[in-house]
């Protein structure tokens, strides 16, 4: 979808991690900001953040957290 549209992305953006949220409801369970709070991207100390490397620990998932009737499939990341 990004090398699509490049002029959308300013040519310079990669995909790092596509994960789903699926509901065992077609009207959900869970809102999606709910859901989004449980990603978490933890930047390296205070340095400016450049390039993907430069967070500490990546992306991280508090799947603990995760509403009952609702999977996480990690597709990229």
């Amino acid at each position: 979808m990004l090398d699509h549209d490049r002029a959308s992305t300013r040519g310079k953006m990669s995909l790092r991690g596509l994960y789903v949220f699926t509901h065992d409801d077609q009207y959900g369970r869970a809102s999606a900001r709910q859901l989004l709070d449980l990603v978490h991207v933890k930047p390296l100390g205070n340095v400016a953040a450049r390039e993907f490397k430069d967070y500490a620990d990546g992306i991280t998932i508090d799947e603990a957290a995760i509403p009952d009737n609702i999977t996480l499939t990690r597709l990229v990341g």
